[in-house]
């Protein structure tokens, strides 16, 4: 495998360029792919470069509507509401950032829901501002049905992800990014296309039955992380950010792959809580809490791997299969 390094710098302008050849504006083409290099530079690397070209062909396709204008309201002062208007997800986010911000620190805990989105890819890209500024961020995202509950062969939810940032004093003290499968969808996605097989523990073909054929994997089901546990976190997490906001359900939702079916319009829904109003020794406790789990030989808390792993990049660039930045630089061309 060829590797080649580039700067996060000269990765974001690659891929916002073939962004932007396919569809984009400019606008929302560099906020997404300052989301996904900085995904990567994390070491995330199934939310990361590699779902540029995914992007771009929804984006052709029509899937995405790559100069959707995303709209926002309130309907009280905790409650943030955001169309995506069937564009991409990150514009639409970002947009109802900083009034969820506002709420959260005049209220003491608000919300912001977003519908007629698509895959927002790694969630904590959205949480982690919030954590900076002082605030408990959690997010939840559904994504069309890939996964059928326990003892069932139909997919109904989706991968559906979870995400939680906790402040610290000069970084987040935790960060938690992670899907309610056993596994992202993507994986199965790279195995397939390498001609390598998947443990057996990540999916079920069709019949219900276990398998370790990715492409058996993909046309029947995920499983849930942790079996019926897992489904029921990706249940909560359906209820959240689908019927919370108002966006279709997973099992209504168009695949984020491919050409079949109209625009996914899955949702989002970020919480901002401020943890000062409800407790004042929150940091306190925290700090207590991450100690006991650091004093231990060989734990870590989450999150922290990821940011030694962005601040390693940052001084040292990026090595990027030189495969997929042919793939970007002929999206441009």
């Amino acid at each position: 495998m060829s590797l080649v390094t580039y700067s996060i710098a000269d990765l974001e302008k690659l891929a916002q360029s073939a962004l932007i050849a396919s569809g984009a504006s400019d606008s929302s083409a560099q906020s997404v792919s300052r989301a996904v290099v900085r995904a990567e530079s994390e070491g995330n690397k199934i939310c990361g470069v590699l779902y540029i070209p995914l992007l771009c062909e929804q984006l052709k396709f029509g899937k995405i509507d790559g100069q959707a204008q995303a709209k926002i309201e309130t309907s009280a002062p905790g409650s943030i509401i955001i169309d995506a208007a069937d564009g991409l997800a990150h514009p639409a986010i970002e947009l109802g950032s900083p009034y969820l911000v506002e709420a959260a620190k005049n209220l003491g805990i608000a919300a912001m829901t977003v519908k007629n989105s698509t895959n927002c890819l790694a969630l904590s890209h959205f949480v982690l501002p919030l954590a900076h500024e002082g605030l408990i961020g959690l997010g939840f995202a559904n994504c069309p049905a890939v996964m059928a509950p326990p003892g069932g062969k139909t997919p109904i939810l989706g991968t559906n992800p979870i995400a939680m940032a906790i402040p610290g004093e000069e970084a987040p003290m935790i960060v938690i990014d992670q899907s309610t499968s056993a596994v992202a969808m993507t994986e199965l996605i790279i195995r397939r296309d390498r001609g390598e097989t998947i443990p057996e523990g990540w999916a079920l073909d069709l019949e219900g039955k276990p398998t370790t054929d990715p492409e058996k994997g993909l046309a029947g089901s995920m499983t849930p992380s942790g079996g019926h546990k897992g489904f029921g976190i990706a249940l909560i997490v359906e209820v959240l950010a689908a019927a919370l906001s108002g966006a279709q359900l997973s099992s209504e939702a168009s695949p984020f792959f491919g050409d079949q079916g109209g625009p996914s319009r899955t949702g989002q829904s970020i919480i901002a809580i401020d943890p000062g109003k409800f407790n004042p020794g929150f940091a306190e406790s925290i700090k207590h809490l991450c100690t006991s789990i650091e004093d231990q030989e060989g734990a870590r808390i989450p999150g922290k791997k990821r940011q030694q792993q962005l601040s390693d990049t940052k001084k040292s660039g990026l090595l990027v299969e030189t495969s997929l930045i042919k793939q970007l630089q002929e999206l441009t061309a």
